[in-house]
């Protein structure tokens, strides 16, 4: 698959990211594909081989927050024995958001701060 603009922009140039697969993005296939903005080095995954994104173009600081929060919001339902659903209707609720916004993919620097901050101090899973 060769590389090519897409209608992705980029939130922090405003240039359109470019569609790639992982194999080119990485070298290595991981069957998936992703968005990429080489000047920013901003980027998002898709669903699996398709072009749907994940979420929207993420930084560096921004990949690393959500993956953060990922990481400690996730094991509830991938291990927990919470159902996913019920975890993001938590989410939804507790960060006041539409069903629609509640995606980690979706969050912005300081949505990824004030999940992680809940999550620390135990009021995420606290009603």
């Amino acid at each position: 698959m060769t590389t090519k603009t897409t209608e992705v922009e980029c939130p922090y140039c405003k240039n359109p990211a470019k569609f790639m697969t992982s194999f080119e993005f990485y070298g290595k296939s991981y069957g998936s594909n992703l968005y990429v903005c080489e000047p920013c080095d901003a980027r998002v995954g898709t669903h699996g081989k398709g072009r749907t994104p994940l979420g929207t173009l993420a930084d560096g600081q921004l990949r690393n927050l959500r993956m953060m929060c990922h990481a400690k919001i996730d094991p509830a339902w991938k291990k927990g024995g919470v159902r996913r659903s019920t975890v993001y209707s938590r989410l939804q609720r507790k960060m006041g958001l539409s069903s629609k916004e509640a995606h980690i993919g979706l969050f912005n620097v300081n949505q990824c701060r004030r999940l992680l901050g809940m999550l620390e101090r135990g009021e995420f899973w606290n009603d």
